[in-house]
């Protein structure tokens, strides 16, 4: 459906007032002779934190109302901290997009990181208006917040994969699932049966869908699943030794140097005894002569990916009053790019004790 974008007109008649009434409050002050009383303040403020409308000059002037200005928020802090870079490759390709499309990009950074997320709360939903739209990503999102943003129609896609009531809510994700049950079938083709998975699993997409691909491709070889508990490195090699693992799928989560280092001093060798498959870069990875074997998260491609597709719901939005058609469908909204494998010298076949007897 095409998407509507408040304005100072539909404020004015949630809140009851005109529209001068609703500019007024907006600038703080009334002309002389104008009283506005407290309840119709609260009233007008009230319709604009429900719409999440912002006055924007500056688009106001412009034929059609936009202003080529489109947002990025980040739920974490934006840049690198202790050598770990998470949102690079992504701000790479929304910077390649942008000077494609000929558009300038605003970041929000207003919102303070509180107990590790920002929050799009009070002032922030007005912020968003700045833009004509907005891309959104991070690991630690809100979803009451997404939900509001979906209830005011204000144009915004999520980098990464997000579910939401309806299938509304537009993404361009990563195909997890599908990426680390092809993981699981490289071990196999290898000889490996004791295969291990170390990872959160927690309620995050990406989480979910790593371990459903695990899972998947696991139960499809009628092979048992062993998830291995990394709260504690030392504690987490002791039950790989003690269930004779042969292999070990990495979440990005977790430190693989780490459960190496612990491995070594049981004397178990990678890849030789215990193979290393990386699911998507590592957070937490440190210089030694290692090529990790598994696959990449495209997140340059990703954020290329997910500004044109902003761009068009912007398109969409500002021809929705002359045209009811719309023009994306769900493959255009919903889009997950595969993930491609990386050969590295983390993987080996498996141990011959293991071939033999599984």
């Amino acid at each position: 459906m095409p998407r509507h974008r408040f304005t100072q007109a539909d404020v004015a008649a949630m809140a009851g007032v005109s529209q001068s009434t609703v500019s007024f409050v907006l600038n703080g002050n009334a002309p002389i002779g104008v009283r506005i009383s407290e309840e119709t303040r609260n009233r007008v403020l009230e319709a604009i934190r429900i719409t999440g409308y912002s006055a924007n000059p500056v688009a106001q002037r412009l034929a059609g109302g936009r202003n080529q200005i489109l947002g990025v928020f980040t739920y974490e802090k934006t840049f690198p901290r202790g050598g770990r870079d998470f949102y690079g490759g992504f701000l790479n390709g929304i910077e390649r997009a942008a000077e494609q499309l000929g558009v300038d990009m605003l970041l929000f950074t207003s919102a303070r990181v509180v107990d590790g997320r920002r929050r799009l709360t009070r002032d922030g939903w007005q912020r968003l208006g700045l833009a004509d739209g907005c891309l959104l990503l991070g690991q630690r999102e809100d979803q009451s917040e997404l939900q509001h943003l979906l209830d005011t129609n204000y144009p915004f896609v999520f980098i990464g994969k997000r579910v939401s009531e309806g299938g509304r809510l537009p993404y361009v994700g990563a195909d997890y699932v599908e990426a680390t049950a092809r993981q699981v079938g490289r071990l196999r083709a290898l000889g490996h049966t004791r295969i291990g998975y170390v990872g959160p699993q927690g309620a995050d997409q990406a989480s979910i869908d790593r371990i459903d691909g695990y899972t998947r491709a696991m139960r499809a070889d009628r092979l048992p699943l062993r998830f291995v508990d990394m709260h504690d490195a030392q504690a987490g090699a002791d039950e790989i030794v003690e269930r004779r693992l042969t292999a070990i799928l990495v979440a990005p989560e977790q430190s693989p140097d780490e459960i190496v280092d612990a491995l070594g001093q049981r004397g178990v060798r990678m890849p030789d005894d215990v193979s290393f498959l990386l699911l998507g870069q590592s957070h937490h990875l440190r210089q030694r002569d290692v090529s990790w074997s598994g696959f990449t998260v495209p997140r340059e491609e990703m954020g290329a990916r997910a500004l044109v597709l902003l761009s068009r719901i912007v398109d969409e939005d500002s021809r929705a009053a002359s045209d009811s058609r719309s023009r994306l469908d769900d493959a255009d909204l919903h889009q997950m790019l595969p993930c491609p494998d990386v050969d590295g010298t983390s993987l080996a076949p498996a141990p011959i004790s293991e071939r033999t007897h599984p």
